[in-house]
């Protein structure tokens, strides 16, 4: 199992995908801060650019879209190639379905951590960071962790935003294996943030639970709390893995027996 872990990590790192995405996420959220450059807001540390500048992101409505590309169809691949055929006869069916989740797991957290991380880095290394103020910017969720302590806020904010990015894409990756289908896999990110994002909110569904998949991909922009946040992704987590188990490994088990 560990090496052919390792042999799928380092073909899912390489690939054309994982660099594509790269670029994506690091641009949406890059491009508001070379727009800032042009009219500079004072007296902000690196933690408040990263908060203000995220306002003007795009990276809710992209990040979703981008999980979609890293590893979703990557089973559905393996099948069209016939590769799965022949991997059955070096590891088991449940050993391969438990890499392709860790794998799907892993590369998803590290392009949202690579992406935030270096930006934030960037910020902070050209301006610094202050000590908390009572004249604050909406800094969304985790705002008493803000008041705390700025370092630890924006590393619990890297780490929550990546975990979101991780269960969202198990859920994609589980309505593609279910569905065997690399439309569905593009096509219901986009129909999802339009649906939660747009139409939930005109219709105020949002108001008791808040469906919209924007804020995970954005904490900054919206007062979540976060056990609401960490609830969320467990529960589209749980979907995918649901639908892994019961429409890929239980289905491809019959065919096999």
């Amino acid at each position: 199992m560990k090496t052919y872990f390792k042999l799928e990590l380092k073909k899912a790192i390489f690939s054309w995908r994982i660099m594509l995405s790269i670029l994506i996420v690091l641009a949406s959220l890059a491009i508001p801060f070379l727009e800032e450059l042009r009219f500079p807001y004072p007296g902000l540390d690196g933690v408040d650019y990263y908060i203000r500048i995220s306002h003007f992101s795009y990276i809710g409505y992209i990040g979703p879209v981008v999980t979609a590309l890293i590893y979703s169809t990557s089973i559905i691949r393996d099948k069209d190639r016939g590769f799965i055929n022949k991997l059955m006869e070096i590891v088991d069916l449940k050993t391969y379905y438990k890499v392709k989740l860790a794998v799907n797991s892993l590369v998803t957290f590290m392009v949202y951590a690579i992406c935030h991380g270096i930006m934030i880095v960037w910020l902070i290394i050209m301006h610094g960071v202050k000590a908390p103020s009572a004249e604050r910017l909406n800094s969304g969720a985790f705002t008493s962790l803000y008041d705390h302590s700025k370092i630890l806020y924006i590393v619990v904010i890297l780490l929550i935003v990546s975990l979101s990015s991780v269960a969202f894409s198990t859920l994609i990756f589980g309505i593609a294996t279910a569905t065997e289908s690399k439309l569905a896999a593009y096509i219901v990110p986009v129909f999802y943030v339009i649906l939660t994002g747009v139409f939930f909110s005109a219709l105020s569904l949002n108001t008791v639970i808040n469906f919209n998949i924007i804020y995970l991909f954005n904490l900054v922009i919206d007062n979540h709390t976060g056990y609401s946040v960490i609830i969320y992704d467990l529960v589209l987590a749980i979907i995918g893995v649901a639908l892994l188990y019961k429409f890929g490994y239980k289905k491809t088990l019959k065919l096999y027996n």
